[in-house]
């Protein structure tokens, strides 16, 4: 016979009402189940950073932490996502940018996140516990956007290590979130384009469908649904030259093309 504790009780009366609840949940259940998975899967991604280096599968890290992750909370709050151009992910080598609509970038990014993949992110999550301990652990690569030439350094390390690591790195180059309301994107940074010539990678654009109509912070929105993320082709960059010039009209491209891709992406959503 089987003796429950209280604790075991309650653990599983939530999980419960949970899977039956996941149809049903307004902005605020949604956040809190979508805060407790990501504290959940950061805290797995603690033992994975630690234990899976110890059998020679580190470029599972963050993939398993990935799937995890979307997997989880992709069914407790019912939002699925298809991906088109997955065959344009198979480069051993490149630099990943997506646009960036929100805090649930993270959740659509993890559905797509391929393996042997770093990320770049801002250093304030350094100092997240679980998150910040899991990305640590993980070999995040942490920019500083307070300082400049920290920031620098920092990227000129990434690029390098993308060849001496055989890893890739994803990277948001609008920096910051953009207007989710609207179908477009902020001017692009020029560091992770920077960070593909010097590593003399491609870039492999991913534009995630405008999700406004699921998640709204400001409106209060959270609901059920599927979105569409696309995979462009990847962009060479082996003969750009490491100018100014060069860099900005390869990000300049880019951005045209992925805003190109949300537009129609948006078309096709309210048909």
């Amino acid at each position: 016979m089987i003796i429950l504790t209280p604790a075991s009780t309650l653990l599983i009366a939530t999980a419960i009402f949970m899977v039956l609840y996941r149809h049903h949940g307004g902005y605020y259940y949604r956040s809190v189940v979508s805060v407790m998975c990501l504290s959940i899967c950061a805290l797995y991604g603690v033992f994975a950073s630690l234990l899976l280096p110890l059998v020679g599968r580190a470029d599972l890290i963050n993939y398993s932490v990935s799937q995890f992750y979307y997997n989880l909370l992709g069914f407790l709050v019912d939002i699925s996502v298809t991906i088109e151009g997955s065959e344009n992910l198979v480069h051993p080598l490149s630099v990943l940018v997506c646009n960036h609509q929100s805090s649930m970038d993270v959740f659509f990014m993890a559905s797509v996140f391929p393996k042997a993949t770093s990320v770049v992110a801002k250093k304030a999550l350094k100092y997240y516990p679980f998150l910040g301990w899991y990305m640590i652990l993980a070999k995040a690569i942490f920019l500083d956007r307070k300082n400049r030439d920290n920031a620098i350094k920092e990227a000129k390390q990434a690029a390098e290590d993308i060849n001496k690591k055989k890893i890739s790195v994803w990277l948001f180059p609008e920096g910051t979130r953009g207007h989710a309301s609207e179908l477009d994107l902020l001017p692009f940074k020029k560091g992770a384009f920077y960070m593909a010539v010097q590593a003399g990678v491609p870039i492999v654009p991913i534009v995630v469908q405008n999700y406004y109509h699921l998640y709204d912070s400001k409106a209060k929105r959270f609901n059920s649904g599927k979105i569409r993320i696309k995979v462009l082709p990847p962009v060479p960059t082996k003969d750009i030259a490491e100018d100014s010039e060069s860099v900005d009209k390869l990000a300049s491209s880019v951005r045209e093309d992925m805003l190109k891709t949300l537009k129609e992406l948006g078309q096709q959503q309210y048909k």
